[in-house]
């Protein structure tokens, strides 16, 4: 077996299933399992705003990254809006922690105000809109982090956007 490949043993009832491939591979095949074969979940699918870490992680490519324990932007600033940059730091955050790979899904304003590089009013500003909107949300300890519903609208109204200017930015130069 390959080190980048998994297997999974899956029985329900008189349901037996094993998967071995690719993480990817495997992680979809078990997500399917549980999502279409168990009728409970598909009820549970419905009603609840889930999201796949795995899609967010190719989606992320190349405009995000991580670099020993901390976030990475790899898209360029100067093409993307301050309250982009943020959520993708968040998302970056969710993504990485979800992945075992930063130790926390929250970042800091220092941390935020750090990859905006803009001053602390800018970043503080710039969060409470997120906050206000439902993106964003302030935890106990005073870090951010995004939210379910901030990381799905973000995928569909602000990634699409900020992936285009990212092919148009790669390719002017």
């Amino acid at each position: 077996m390959c080190p980048d490949e998994v297997t999974v043993h899956i029985k329900y009832g008189p349901h037996e299933y094993t998967y071995t491939g690719p993480v990817k591979e495997v992680w979809r095949a078990v997500n399917k399992f549980f999502g279409e074969l168990i009728p409970i979940f598909k009820l549970v699918r419905k009603a609840t705003l889930t999201l796949d870490v795995a899609e967010l992680v190719e989606e992320l490519e190349g405009l995000i990254s991580v670099s020993e324990d901390r976030l990475v932007l790899l898209a360029d600033r100067r093409a993307l809006s301050d309250k982009d940059i943020l959520m993708l730091a968040l998302v970056g955050a969710y993504v990485g922690y979800r992945l075992g790979v930063l130790p926390k899904e929250t970042l800091s304003s220092a941390e935020l105000r750090k990859l905006l590089e803009k001053n602390a009013k800018i970043t503080s500003t710039r969060l409470s809109e997120l906050k206000r909107e439902g993106w964003v949300e302030r935890t106990g300890s005073g870090e951010y982090r995004a939210t379910p519903l901030g990381i799905t609208k973000f995928r569909e109204t602000r990634l699409p956007r900020i992936r285009k200017k990212a092919a148009v930015t790669g390719r002017s130069k």
